[in-house]
């Protein structure tokens, strides 16, 4: 145990000290960013999946229907889910490049500057 403890520092939240800048954005913002998207994104590419096994086992009927000469239902819905999820990452990667990646890397920066300080003292 050390004989001569320091004193407490009182410290903002994310542990920057109280006379740092505050960060230009709240982690928390970027957390809400991504799981805005990624949630409902994942919830229907997931729910897409379930439907077409679960009509495979309740109506097989309807997925052997022929659509086009040997293009039935239930193949021309499994590759639409296929074309869907493709979908859903292109989207995903566009969102989190335009509206997630600058404010992360705003916060990077802050970071990396307010380490900088730091380390003058």
């Amino acid at each position: 145990m050390n004989p001569y403890p320091r004193p407490p520092v009182h410290r903002e939240p994310y542990g920057a000290p109280a006379t740092a800048t505050p960060p230009p954005v709240d982690p928390r913002e970027l957390r809400r960013l991504r799981l805005s998207f990624a949630t409902p994104a994942a919830v229907g590419v997931v729910g897409g999946y379930l439907l077409l096994i679960l009509l495979s086992g309740f109506a097989p009927g309807l997925m052997a229907t022929a659509l086009w000469g040997h293009l039935t239902f239930g193949l021309a819905l499994g590759l639409a889910l296929f074309g869907a999820l493709f979908l859903t990452a292109w989207r995903y990667h566009r969102h989190m490049r335009t509206r997630f990646d600058p404010l992360a890397d705003a916060l990077r920066a802050h970071r990396d500057r307010t380490g900088a300080e730091r380390s003058k003292r």
